[in-house]
Parts: structure tokens; C-alpha cells; sequence
């Protein structure tokens, strides 16, 4: 069974219940909601992250006052409210609600509580399934490896994925690279909490592999090749549209990210610093870093990107469609927000490639034009509005995405430039008159 997640009266959603899929796509008007669905989906893939650290926390500070299923409790708490906002602000009829499996399950609502009038009656109630409840009850937190929790919590969520979430308004953190290690090393715990949780850990992402780029991406593939096996055609390929669309060579040497030139024939030691290259390469730097990282550590993920379309041209917008659709090609997991035209039109060609390609007449001339690592299988996508949201995929055997999303905002603005068309003539016979 695929995941599923259900929504209810948070933020801008009302009713939402979508089934997940290797490949999702979610598009909708700004502020229609689609950063709380994106962001409902990380806090529940990774509870299970969450437990695994209060385990090992409560086994070296276990002192009798709370069981470990309140100490989890508090934690998966204080993460939502940092993640939301406070309950205050909340319908009493929300519900998050996300099924691993048909038996294991989180459901997170609102319930009140006798207080003071002053003090916010609502509080953040979670109930877990059975298994996760009997998992909390039993497992042996003395002695245990950090491998083997992991690997039976994974088994418990029917989830075997790491998860990462890409946020948008990415070139803030480019801007400010020589301050970030700074910044981030004098911040107390509260004022970490203030910032977003999910920039937070990618902040926190970002400073931990950040070094391992000292001789670029292609020196971190020659790397990672010497401990294992890493698929060089895959890599080849990624590479080659990175640098099409950065024009650069990304190395963080002596505590600087620079941007080495790769138009430049006649300096090729030239470089630009990261917080001085154009708004479309600070936003898509750490992108690719952090995809090119999981590609050649060989690590499974889920990602969920963040407006991958963010200050590029249409061509760029193309080539980086194929970067994650080759990423759901290798062990990954893809949950994408857009506004684009283009990367929705770039995903549909993605698409209809991969059908077309299991014709045997046609396989060959389909796989010239696209490449099969960069073809895009088992895929759903959704369109929010008005706080609910429907499937947007063709009913056909297809599958594609329907044209109205891909040119509705194209098709208002060609409406209204017919009626302008028509008054300009219009004018053009009481010219003659």
C-alpha cells in the first residue's frame, strides 16, 4: 500500500486526502496551501528520526519522571507547534492524520483541557497505532545499537527512506555562506526554535556536508568511488546538466564557496563567490549539491523540493525536471511544489517518453530523445485550491498531466489579450467611419 495523508482545517487546507506516490507533483496558487502539505509530510516521515533520537536520549538521561512514550510525546509536540504555529491559532476540528500501511498510523488533533482562562485550553493530542504504541512499550533501550533501532523503526513504518526537505527562498542561505557556520554555532536552543524547523535541518544539512565539497562534485564522486560502487552513468549524466544550468564548477575550499567559471576559455582558475552569483544559482546550488551527495553515497530518500523552478529561465526549468526524475530513477523519492508551466510541461514530456518507451517498434527512437534514466514511471500529481485537492493526471493510459493546469495562467492571459485584439479592431473601424 502507498502512503496516505489526510489534512483537515490547518493553515489554508480544509480537506485534504492524497495517496503518495514515487514521483508527486502538487501545484496550486500561491498560498493555496501546498507549503503545509509539504511540510504536514515531513513532520510525519520523520517521527520515526524523532523517536530513534528520544530512545537513546532516554536511555542516558532516564531518571523516572516520564516514560518514553511522554518523552516522545513532548518532543513530537514542541516539533509540531514549531512547525505550525501555536494551537491558539487552530480549528478545533483539525486532523493530520498519515497512514504508513493499512495497520500503522499517526492522527494528530486538537483536544481541550480544564484550565486557566488565560492559558490556551487546546492542546496537541497524537495517537499512534497499535505496533507503535507497542513498539514504545517494549523495545530495549539499553545497550542497543543506533543501527539496529533504526533499521527496526524503519521496518515499524513500513519506511526504509531517508527524508529531506528542500525549502523555498533557498538563496538567503547562499547569501549568507560566510556568516552561516557563524550564525548558526551562537544561537541558543530558543533561538533555533524561531527559526522554521524545516529550514532549520536544512541549515543543519548543509553545514554537515558542506566540506566534503573541497575538490567539487566530480572530486566527491572520485571519492566515494574508491569506498564503493557508484553508478558512473548516472553520475556522468547528473553532472553534465548541473553544469549546464549552474555554468560552473561549485568547491568549497578554504572556508569559502566559490563558483569556478566553465564559459570562461581563457581563466579557467576564475571564480565568483557563491553570494555573488546570480539569484538562479544561489538557489539551485545547495539543490544539486544535496542531490549529487545522496546520488553517490547511495543513500535512499525522500525529498520534498520546494519550487525547483525558482529564478531559472525555461531551459534551465527543463534541464532540472530531468535531474529529478533522474533521482526517482536511483533509490529516491520525489514530493515537488511548482507554479511552473514549464516544469510541469518538462514532467509531462518526462512522462509520456517513459509510456512511449515500452513500445518495442518505437523504444530505441523514444530513448534517443530522452534519456531512459531521466524517463519518469509511477507518478501522481494534485492540484490545491480552495483548501481541498484533486488528482490533475489525465484519465487516460497516459497518465498526464491535464493541459489546463500546465496553460491555465497562459490561456487567462491569451483571453485577455483576444479582447484587447477585438477592441483594438474595434477602434480600427471607427478610425475608418
Amino acid at each position: 500500500m502507498a502512503a496516505k495523508i489526510a489534512i483537515k482545517n490547518l493553515g489554508p487546507i480544509t480537506d485534504c486526502t492524497m495517496p503518495l506516490n514515487d514521483f508527486t507533483v502538487l501545484t496550486g496558487a500561491q498560498a493555496s496551501g501546498k507549503s503545509t502539505i509539504a511540510k504536514c509530510i515531513y513532520f510525519c516521515r520523520t517521527i520515526k528520526d524523532d523517536i530513534c533520537e528520544d530512545v537513546f536520549k532516554y536511555s542516558l538521561l532516564m531518571n523516572g519522571q516520564y516514560s518514553l512514550k511522554n518523552t516522545i510525546l513532548r518532543t513530537l509536540r514542541n516539533k509540531f507547534l514549531q512547525m505550525f504555529g501555536t494551537s491558539k491559532a487552530m480549528s478545533n476540528n483539525m486532523l493530520l492524520r498519515y497512514e504508513y500501511s493499512e495497520q500503522t498510523f499517526v492522527e494528530i488533533t486538537l483536544r481541550m483541557q480544564e484550565r486557566d482562562e488565560f492559558i490556551n485550553p487546546k492542546y496537541v493530542y497524537i495517537k499512534f497505532s497499535n505496533d507503535i504504541e507497542k513498539f514504545m512499550s517494549t523495545v530495549q533501550i539499553s545497550n542497543i545499537k543506533r543501527e539496529t533501532l533504526q533499521n527496526e523503526l524503519n521496518e515499524l513504518f513500513h519506511d526504509d527512506y531517508e527524508s529531506i526537505f528542500i525549502p523555498a527562498g533557498r538563496s538567503l542561505i547562499s547569501l549568507l555562506t560566510s556568516q552561516l557556520n557563524y550564525l548558526f554555532a551562537t544561537m541558543d536552543d530558543d533561538q533555533k526554535r524561531s527559526i522554521d524547523f524545516c529550514t532549520q535541518k536544512y541549515i543543519e544539512r548543509i553545514l554537515k556536508i558542506r566540506p566534503l565539497f573541497n575538490d567539487g562534485l566530480d572530486g566527491l564522486a572520485y571519492q566515494k568511488s574508491n569506498v564503493t560502487r557508484i553508478n558512473k552513468k548516472a553520475t556522468d549524466k547528473i553532472l553534465d546538466l548541473i553544469s549546464t544550468i549552474l555554468k560552473g564548477r561549485y568547491v568549497f575550499v578554504n572556508s569559502e564557496e566559490r563558483l569556478y567559471l566553465t564559459d570562461n576559455h581563457d581563466e579557467t582558475d576564475r571564480f565568483v563567490k557563491i553570494n555573488y552569483t546570480s539569484s538562479g544559482q544561489q538557489e539551485t546550488v545547495w539543490i544539486f549539491n544535496i542531490l549529487f551527495h545522496l546520488l553517490v553515497s547511495k543513500t535512499k530518500a525522500f525529498i520534498i523540493l520546494e519550487e525547483p523552478e525558482a529564478h531559472l529561465y525555461p531551459d534551465a526549468q527543463k534541464y532540472i525536471s530531468e535531474i529529478l526524475a533522474l533521482m526517482s530513477n536511483q533509490d529516491c523519492q520525489l514530493f515537488i511544489t511548482t507554479h511552473s508551466p514549464y516544469i510541469l510541461g518538462a514532467i509531462n514530456n518526462l512522462i509520456y517518453a517513459n509510456y512511449l518507451s515500452s513500445n518495442r517498434v518505437i523504444t530505441n527512437d523514444v530513448n534517443n530523445l530522452v534519456d531512459p534514466q531521466c524517463q519518469i514511471k509511477n507518478h501522481c500529481a494534485y492540484y490545491v485550491k480552495n483548501g481541498s485537492i484533486e488528482s490533475c493526471l489525465e484519465d487516460s493510459s497516459e497518465k498526464l498531466i491535464m493541459n489546463e493546469m500546465i496553460d491555465g495562467a497562459s490561456f487567462e492571459i491569451n483571453s485577455l489579450y483576444d479582447e484587447l485584439l477585438e477592441l483594438s479592431w474595434k477602434a480600427g473601424e471607427s478610425d475608418v467611419v
